[in-house]
């Protein structure tokens, strides 16, 4: 191997995360303020890119995980970058999948539009206490959006000291 192949290899493995395993969050999506207890957390609805229109931060069908302890306020920023309306709310972690949402999972954890969702631009802000513990996901509830994979998934973990990000 060449000094310049062992560089651009070298580098490029410094690039990449461990998949499944938890990462700090881009400062953009996640931040963490361990006196008051409150994660705030962009939660971006049709991120551009190559997860296509029905995605959060770009990834679909429950690929992404935000994990935070349980009692803390979260606070989740919602903006739909895409042009079709997207919503988003908590609901259990289990199948079947619903076309469409309905009643949360947590109370106050629902954008406004939740059934039509908000048009390109839009913006909510969902405000809530995390419960003890819990698998959950955050469901885009225009019908037929989860179903085509707008859901990534959202995990109160007794165990967690902090908020974390993952990936698979």
């Amino acid at each position: 191997m060449n000094r310049l192949t062992f560089l651009v290899v070298s580098l490029g493995s410094l690039c990449w995360a461990r998949v499944g395993v938890a990462q700090t969050a881009p400062s953009k999506w996640l931040s963490y303020d361990a006196a008051t207890k409150a994660v705030t957390f962009a939660l971006e609805a049709g991120t551009p890119g190559k997860a296509g229109p029905f995605n959060f931060n770009g990834y679909t069908n429950g690929a992404a995980t935000l994990v935070v302890p349980p009692g803390n306020t979260v606070i989740m920023n919602f903006v739909n970058l895409d042009g079709t309306p997207h919503s988003a709310m908590l609901i259990p972690d289990t199948d079947p999948m619903p076309n469409m949402g309905g009643d949360p999972a947590i109370p106050a954890a629902y954008t406004k539009a939740a059934i039509q969702g908000l048009p390109q631009g839009g913006k909510d802000v969902m405000r809530f206490t995390a419960p003890q513990s819990g698998s959950f996901r955050i469901l885009c509830g225009v019908p037929g959006h989860g179903l085509s994979g707008m859901w990534i998934r959202f995990k109160v973990d007794p165990a967690a000291k902090s908020p974390s990000w993952m990936t698979s």
